[in-house]
């Protein structure tokens, strides 16, 4: 009896998890998964024109992986990393507040084709 009550026990919590992530208006999640020709560096000084366009600012840190990471004041993440084959790879990561970062969404057409 003992060896059944402990997953049942289990499985309560581990959903009561998983509605609590659901529910959490700062989660992130993944909004823009794209490749592009420009080098990071270019991409990333592209960024930082069209950031100054919209009165915001970034840090930029390093990611594991050899990744290069943007945040933003509002939680908003971009990854950038380069492949080996000329290109980069390009990651939105938007927080539960996309309307303050909806500029990133056009900015990435034009910093990321």
């Amino acid at each position: 009896m003992k060896k059944l009550a402990v997953p049942l026990l289990f499985i309560p919590l581990a959903l009561g998890a998983c509605a609590w992530f659901q529910k959490n208006p700062d989660a992130s999640r993944l909004v823009i998964d794209k490749t592009t020709s420009r080098s990071v560096n270019d991409v990333i000084a592209c960024l930082t024109v069209e950031a100054s366009k919209h009165d915001t600012s970034f840090s930029t840190s390093a990611a594991t992986q050899g990744a290069t990471m943007l945040q933003f004041s509002d939680s908003t993440v971009i990854l950038l990393r380069a492949a080996g084959s000329g290109t980069t790879s390009y990651r939105v990561f938007a927080a539960g507040h996309p309307s303050s970062a909806s500029w990133i969404g056009s900015s990435s057409e034009t910093c990321a084709p």
